[in-house]
């Protein structure tokens, strides 16, 4: 539910609402999610620092950062009245409740995703806890689309987001505390690293082999105080299987961001859909991804993880694609797309943290075995990386082909090519990556589970 809002209603409710300048908000958040980006590796150590206090330690750091994204989170929507007027400090406002509610949010969600891939060993089992916290956190986000909508039409823009704020408080103590209370305790021991300089040698000799220009410099690293201290953040990428799954996963997500940056664009002037239909939408989208979770876990036990997440991309492409023909009017008709979608979506919330959860304690993963708060750092990384990478490219493209309110451009064709043509390129990059190569560590590539079955 926190982060919806943090993507599609704060850039509106200050620039819309409190009427900050557009460039200086920019600003605001390049560097706000700079410093989000940069953050998650060290959280990840941070998370697995805490398996010393027991086996439900990384619970305990979900406790103490849950603050932070509370508070942050009440910030956002709820300025100081006396520095609405005041364009400096407002921006002062907006950069620090960014920094807090990111620094909450990704240190109640790393910790939380580490100890949910730690509470059990089992490969169908894995599947089911992603599966079931997913389905939690998708009606999180259809609750983040409604109360926008209803609060700021009840009581106007600048109440109902103040109004959101607040409802967010009760909202996360009331449904984190099951989970502080009385999970289950992690099936595996402290994480424990004794050698480092085991990453060490491991990085020198990888850089060496990738570029051999690089040879000379890398013959002092192992004595280089900052390499030392960086390689741990970087050692899950000793692990042949997490760089394909974070190939994969990236190449994916970077389709969802491209999508997403334009989509309420789409629906406004393709289908020449309002506010209300717009709303509909997401509703509809988000709706069938928690309700396909289900489904992705039966074919996951029938087959496997990477067969239904490559499913999954092809009814996406498949869905997709007949939206090319789309126009004024047809919202009824874009509905179904929605909802099929929107299944695909259910998939690549659900299949891959658990692909994930297999390959931290896979022999492919040696001494990173276990630090699973490192493997989720890089993971929360790249998510936000492939968001950032589709989200950076589609604006500028639209433009570029004729999609540019602020020149008074609003051309169909670009908005077909950003929301339906470029997406489906990129699905369709992801689904022959994951056909060829193997990513899961107890099983084939898809091509290899599909044709043995067959």
């Amino acid at each position: 539910m926190a982060a919806l809002p943090v993507v599609l209603n704060v850039s509106h409710f200050y620039g819309e609402v409190l009427k900050m300048p557009l460039g200086v908000m920019g600003l605001i958040f390049i560097a706000a999610r700079t410093i989000d980006a940069i953050q998650d590796p060290v959280i990840g150590l941070v998370s697995d620092s805490f398996t010393h206090r027991g086996r439900r330690g990384r619970l305990v750091f979900v406790a103490l950062m849950l603050p932070l994204l509370i508070g942050g989170f009440y910030m956002l929507f709820h300025p100081p009245a006396a520095i609405l007027t005041q364009h400096t400090m407002l921006a002062v406002w907006l950069f620090a409740a960014l920094f807090v509610v990111h620094l909450g949010y990704a240190g109640v969600s790393i910790s939380y995703h580490a100890h949910g891939a730690e509470l059990t060993d089992d490969y169908n089992e894995r599947t089911r806890v992603t599966v079931g916290r997913e389905i939690f956190g998708l009606l999180g986000m259809t609750l983040a689309v409604v109360l926008p909508t209803v609060l700021t039409g009840r009581f106007g823009e600048n109440q109902g987001y103040a109004y959101m704020g607040a409802l967010f408080i009760p909202i996360a103590i009331l449904f984190a505390m099951p989970t502080l209370l009385w999970s289950p305790p992690s099936v595996h021991p402290p994480v424990r690293r004794e050698n480092p300089e085991i990453h060490v040698r491991y990085f020198r000799d990888w850089l060496v082999g990738l570029a051999p220009r690089l040879a000379r410099p890398t013959r002092t690293m192992e004595d280089n105080t900052a390499f030392r201290a960086l390689v741990p953040f970087f050692a899950p990428l000793k692990n042949r299987l997490f760089r394909r799954l974070l190939l994969v996963f990236v190449v994916n997500g970077a389709a969802l961001g491209v999508a997403v940056s334009v989509m309420l664009f789409y629906v406004e002037h393709v289908l020449k859909g309002n506010k209300l239909q717009a709303g509909i939408i997401l509703l509809v989208y988000f709706g069938a991804a928690a309700l396909s979770v289900p489904m992705w876990l039966m074919l996951s036990r029938r087959y496997s993880k990477t067969v239904a997440w490559f499913i999954a991309m092809i009814l996406t492409v498949g869905a997709m694609s007949v939206a090319v023909f789309f126009g004024a009017g047809d919202f009824a008709l874009f509905v179904p797309v929605a909802i099929l979608t929107g299944m695909g979506i259910g998939a690549d919330y659900g299949l891959p943290p658990s692909v994930l959860a297999d390959i931290i304690n896979s022999e492919e993963g040696k001494d990173t075995r276990g630090d699973t708060g490192a493997y989720f750092g890089l993971w929360a990384l790249a998510t936000k990386l492939a968001t950032a990478v589709g989200a950076a490219g589609s604006l500028p493209v639209a433009a570029l082909l004729g999609f540019n309110p602020s020149r008074g451009e609003y051309g169909n064709f670009a908005l077909v090519v950003v929301y339906v043509i470029v997406p489906v390129a990129i699905k369709v990059v992801a689904a022959v990556l994951l056909w060829h190569i193997r990513v899961e560590a107890e099983r084939g590539s898809v091509r290899d589970e599909m044709l043995r079955r067959r």
